[in-house]
């Protein structure tokens, strides 16, 4: 029968390592995209006019926060997600789940995630889009950092604020859902190729590629909603009015700008998602099996 103790296994914290390790350099690979995107979402800004009135230092902006924000997220998932499995394999007598089970314990530790971490999401939106201190337009004085952030919010505009979006991250919940179980599904296909062909491991290209693949399914699907997300985090839209629930949002995009609107800022949002995304499972296929390796134990 299974226990607790397999939560805080040693192979728990070997993917739970490679996993933060991979997201926190692929995200800084690429996070000036993020930044990119995040300003189209919300304010339509061309990287052009961001640049020259910000700085080329403004794609940048809010990384450290972002880092300490995705490895508290990572933590939170993983072993969320992990204990539930425990649990669940102690309730039914089972020795493994079920790929219906798999999804559902998956989704339900994204939701837990998401009413966690929501504060550090909502703080580190603000942050992005914040002007720097020499902005012509700049009369608010900047966030410090996180902490400094989530205590504004919180001070000035109340508790609630710092879960704005949380009902479209709930709904986004579906993102990583559909993202790994296309990853799983094209890695088998892959997998099935390369042992036919002899080899026991995936090159990295052909992981990189399937990371690419899965995660541009998952953005296309979800991309409005994220859209949406956006401007709730901000709490703004181009004028200054506060808004209300997602679907209010996606009404309001669609009939000022039409079913584009639902898309702003989509070529950068893709092309960073699908590389760090790509980047990302790269990374954590190689540095769990480096550390399985140099521990003499197969990859887990």
């Amino acid at each position: 029968m299974s226990t607790l103790s397999e939560v805080f296994s040693y192979e728990a914290f070997v993917h739970a390592i490679s996993g933060t390790a991979g997201g926190s350099i692929s995200m800084s690979i690429f996070y000036p995209l993020d930044v990119i995107r995040t300003h189209q979402q919300v304010e339509k800004t061309s990287i052009t006019d961001l640049i020259n009135e910000q700085g080329l230092g403004t794609l940048y902006k809010g990384l450290q926060s972002v880092l300490t924000s995705l490895a508290v997220s990572n933590f939170v998932y993983f072993y969320t997600n992990n204990l539930m499995k425990v649990m669940l394999r102690k309730f039914t007598g089972e020795k493994s789940i079920s790929v219906g089970q798999n999804l559902f314990v998956a989704s339900l530790a994204g939701v837990v995630n998401v009413l966690l971490t929501c504060p550090l999401w909502v703080a580190n939106t603000r942050i992005k889009l914040q002007k720097n201190a020499s902005a012509k337009d700049n009369t608010v004085k900047p966030y410090k950092g996180l902490i400094d952030c989530m205590d504004r919010i919180y001070r000035e505009e109340g508790g609630l604020a710092l879960w704005n979006g949380a009902g479209s991250s709930l709904m986004l919940v579906s993102n990583p859902t559909i993202n790994f179980v296309v990853y799983d599904k094209v890695k088998q296909v892959i997998d099935a190729r390369a042992h036919d062909n002899g080899r026991k491991y995936l090159t990295s290209f052909e992981i990189f590629t399937t990371g690419a693949i899965a995660k541009a399914m998952a953005t296309i699907f979800t991309y409005p909603i994220q859209v949406a997300q956006s401007r709730q985090r901000a709490n703004r839209d181009k004028s200054g009015s506060t808004f209300s629930n997602t679907f209010a949002i996606l009404a309001q995009i669609l009939a000022k700008d039409g079913v584009l609107g639902w898309f702003a800022g989509m070529n950068a949002k893709l092309v960073q998602t699908i590389l760090t995304a790509a980047f990302q499972f790269l990374c954590y296929e190689q540095i769990q099996r480096t550390i399985f390796a140099i521990m003499g134990k197969p990859v887990q």
